[in-house]
């Protein structure tokens, strides 16, 4: 007889639920969704950004469009751009009432500082990078793009700041020069909230992954015990089974004597 039918139900034991066990089912499972958390974070982290960044340009958008609005006013009737009474004042207004702006200027269609916050550099040519973002702002707006006033608009971003621009146009829609606001970057927003979000999320995915690996293991278990019950029942009919032939047989032992 094998070994396996000298043991008895009692000699099966119940599988433990432990926490290597609970690891072992539920780990892929966390790292699926730990992955997937992560990079909704960073997603989210990247947009707060960028929203705030587009913010920053709406905003400074606005502000070129009311002082471009009276400089083309002034075109309108006959002045020359640099003949403008109102441009100086208007920009250091503009950076009066907004001290976090950097500089504030008007340029001509020379890339020549006509009026300027700074005005040392009245005269001075404004850098390259501004007269090849405007010209690709007037490519795109050329080729049909986009006709809305944003698509005229133009901008820089380096190191020390961010530059958006504004084309001035004279009368008869010729360009007769640009209005330019010179602004900080903006402070990138602090994610420490987002990461104490996500921390209590990661926290909420590890609970719940191990609280489905105990149901699971739960489960495993009950399935184990039925099996067992199966296997011990099946064994005592096995047993019933022997016995009675073994009882027939001795019963045929004493009729034949």
């Amino acid at each position: 007889m094998n070994p396996a039918e000298k043991s008895g139900p009692t000699d099966w034991r119940a599988p433990s639920i432990t926490f290597a066990a609970c690891l072992e089912v539920a780990g892929r499972w966390w790292v699926v969704a730990m992955c997937g958390l992560l990079l909704l974070a960073a997603l989210l982290l990247s947009l707060q950004r960028s929203q705030a960044q587009e913010l920053r340009e709406a905003r400074l958008e606005i502000a070129l469009q009311g002082i471009k609005e009276r400089l083309e006013t002034s075109l309108a009737l006959g002045f020359e751009l640099i003949d403008s009474q109102q441009a100086q004042a208007l920009l250091e207004d503009l950076l009066s009432d907004d001290p976090s702006l950097l500089s504030a200027e008007v340029f001509d269609a020379n890339a020549l500082s006509l009026f300027n916050t700074d005005r040392g550099a009245i005269g001075d040519r404004v850098p390259s990078n501004w007269l090849t973002a405007s010209a690709r702002s007037q490519s795109a707006r050329g080729r049909g793009e986009s006709g809305s006033i944003a698509a005229a608009s133009w901008s820089v971003a380096n190191e020390d700041g961010f530059t958006l621009g504004l084309p001035i146009r004279g009368p008869f829609g010729e360009i007769a020069g640009h209005i330019s606001i010179t602004s900080p970057n903006p402070p990138s927003p602090s994610p420490w909230y987002l990461l104490g979000v996500t921390l209590a999320g990661g926290l909420c995915v590890s609970a719940a992954c191990l609280l489905l690996a105990v149901w699971l293991l739960r489960g495993l278990a009950r399935l184990r015990d039925n099996a067992a019950m199966e296997q011990a029942a099946l064994r005592l009919r096995s047993t019933e089974a022997r016995m009675e032939a073994g009882l027939e047989a001795l019963k045929r032992n004493e009729d034949d004597h």
